[in-house]
């Protein structure tokens, strides 16, 4: 009878081992350090890191606005300064009502990073989320 405990008592302990998930952990994202003396988002050396390819890039450009929370207009330029590795970066010419010229932003659409709006831009949305407030009590659905 022993022995069918310590079997039992064995095979939840390799359950409980097993049934953690640790891929849903997400790994911290390395920051990539800054250049002294170059502006964010407007030279390669410090460019915007959106990842996740082309949507990073096409959801960033959707939430980036002027100052005034201007919509802007945007171009894709081309691909810069590299030779097809993975690390090549996208230049956009970006511009909005009452910029005197476009200026161009360059984009890291394989490397994620903490993103913020470049000088003279804000990111529409971003620090006017609140949170949602939390029910008091937990919605069931009965099967």
């Amino acid at each position: 009878m022993s022995l069918i405990r310590a079997a039992c008592a064995g095979m939840l302990f390799l359950a409980a081992c097993a049934s953690t998930n640790k891929s849903a952990v997400p790994e911290p994202r390395a920051t990539a350090p800054r250049v002294e003396g170059v502006e964010y988002g407007f030279h390669p050396q410090d460019p915007v890191r959106v990842g996740w390819g082309d949507r990073g890039m096409m959801a960033f450009l959707e939430l980036l606005r002027g100052p005034q929370g201007q919509r802007i207009a945007w171009r894709r330029v081309g691909p810069c300064c590299g030779t097809g590795a993975p690390t090549e970066l996208e230049v956009f010419e970006v511009t909005y009502d009452g910029l005197a010229a476009p200026v161009s932003l360059y984009l890291d659409p394989n490397t994620a990073g903490a993103v913020h709006a470049p000088n003279g831009f804000n990111l529409q949305g971003l620090a006017s989320r609140s949170q949602a407030g939390q029910e008091e009590t937990p919605r069931v659905i009965e099967l």
